[in-house]
């Protein structure tokens, strides 16, 4: 079976890599040149751990990537990843995904039977929309939204938790053999197949993204609430995930969500709720409550502080989460502009080496944040980041912070003072080390 995968960002390059690896021959196709003749050449444009590796292994044998819509002609399959970002008022932008498929209505014959599959995030009745553009040609519309996690994205892709597959007509039996044909290794380990129209799959995706945002959102207005009273957020959040029917995952009270999916997908849920006449109570305090998160963490160190103006920084942690180059709505730049803004000046760290030159590229090309860029300095070494600092600052949650030496670090700040915007370091050994510590909501 013949594959083609259109947009090979974070979703289509792993849905085209992992595909390969089952067997299918594939074509990965994307208008950005640049981009293919590095993707032809192995090389990986972006940081998710095991990728590139995939990519070498299978690249010129099964898989091949292109600017050309050619392609998809001797496809079986064709599947959509472009990308959805939110437009000016919330919504869901298209344009992306309404281009593509005018593009494969401009290559594909009439006659020959194609199965299209969306993976995009899109909002609901997005798949009834593609079919009607693509009305009077063989084609099946299929929706199966992905679940990946930045970080752990081609785990994810191997070992997921639910497949999920929307088609036009449960009595159509032709796509939907198609569709556990080419995800038949899950077939075989027993991964459950949610099988069901259009619409309930488009929305299964927003309801996912925003229930995990919830949880967040709740947690961290909680940890307002332990900081005045004197609570232990981290205690409350194990208390609560002991009990089966609420869980512990998406409880780590913290700075905020970001990343390029749930600041997004709950904005657009909002927009798709508003656009059917219900009130979006729940949903807008969940976004609401993210965006005061930062600023609320950003206050506790202009209180302990007062003026910012000249004070260095050591902000560790650069991207939205661990383990990518991902800084689409990071905390941590938002908490850098922050910082900027007041006059202090910034060494930033990721260990992930891609995130760093992301972050050195973001300020050299926006206008908007080139003034403030010269106060800051991103380096590649922590303990020379947190030389001679004010304070440091946790905007990532990595594991590894914790055994990095403490004691060499105290020596190496000017004044020892931590700001854990992700109550991820263990509070004890810290104080041994001589810091002062600042947690969210302990």
């Amino acid at each position: 079976m013949k594959v083609s995968v259109i947009g090979t960002g974070y979703v289509g390059l792993i849905q085209a890599v992992g595909l390969a690896e089952f067997g299918f021959n594939v074509v990965g196709i994307d208008i950005d040149e640049t981009k293919v003749k590095q993707l032809n050449e192995g090389k990986c444009p972006l940081y998710e751990e095991g990728l590139e590796e995939l990519l070498k292994k299978h690249i010129n044998k099964n898989l091949t990537f292109t600017t050309s819509y050619e392609s998809i002609k001797d496809s079986d399959v064709i599947f959509l990843c472009v990308g959805t970002p939110q437009d000016r008022d919330g919504n869901a932008d298209l344009r992306f995904l309404f281009s593509a498929v005018e593009k494969i209505k401009e290559t594909i014959s009439k006659d020959d039977y194609k199965v299209i599959v969306i993976k995009s995030t899109v909002p609901v009745g997005t798949n009834r929309k593609v079919k009607e553009l693509l009305s009077g040609y063989n084609v099946d519309v299929v929706s199966n939204p992905e679940f990946l996690r930045e970080g752990i994205a081609v785990y994810d892709f191997f070992n997921p938790e639910r497949i999920v597959l929307g088609f036009e007509n449960l009595g159509n039996k032709k796509p939907i053999k198609i569709m556990e044909s080419i995800y038949y290794c899950f077939k075989e380990k027993n991964i459950p197949f949610v099988i069901t129209n259009w619409e309930t799959a488009e929305l299964i995706k927003y309801a996912s993204n925003a229930f995990l945002a919830t949880k967040l959102s709740f947690i961290n207005e909680l940890a307002k609430l332990s900081d005045k009273v004197g609570a232990d957020i981290k205690t409350v959040s194990y208390a609560m995930g002991l009990d089966p029917r609420i869980g512990n995952k998406f409880l780590n009270a913290g700075i905020g969500y970001g990343g390029s999916c749930f600041p997004k997908d709950v904005k657009a849920l909002i927009k798709q709720l508003e656009n059917n006449n219900i009130e979006p109570i729940l949903i807008k305090a969940t976004d609401k409550v993210n965006e005061e998160q930062i600023k609320w963490f950003f206050k506790k160190i202009k209180n302990y502080y007062g003026d910012l103006n000249g004070k260095v920084f050591a902000v560790l942690g650069l991207a939205f989460k661990p383990n990518t180059d991902d800084l689409r709505e990071s905390r941590a730049i938002n908490l850098i502009d922050m910082l900027l803004e007041e006059g202090a000046i910034v060494k930033g760290f990721d260990y992930v080496k891609k995130a760093r030159e992301n972050t050195i590229n973001m300020y050299k090309l926006d206008k908007t944040r080139a003034f403030y860029g010269y106060n800051l300095y991103i380096l590649d070494d922590l303990y020379e980041t947190v030389k001679d600092v004010d304070g440091i600052i946790i905007t990532v949650e990595y594991d590894r912070f914790n055994k990095e030496d403490w004691e060499r670090i105290s020596d190496l700040v000017k004044e020892k003072v931590i700001f854990d915007g992700r109550n991820v370091l263990d509070v004890e050994k810290i104080k041994k080390s001589g810091f002062k510590y600042y947690g969210v909501g302990r």
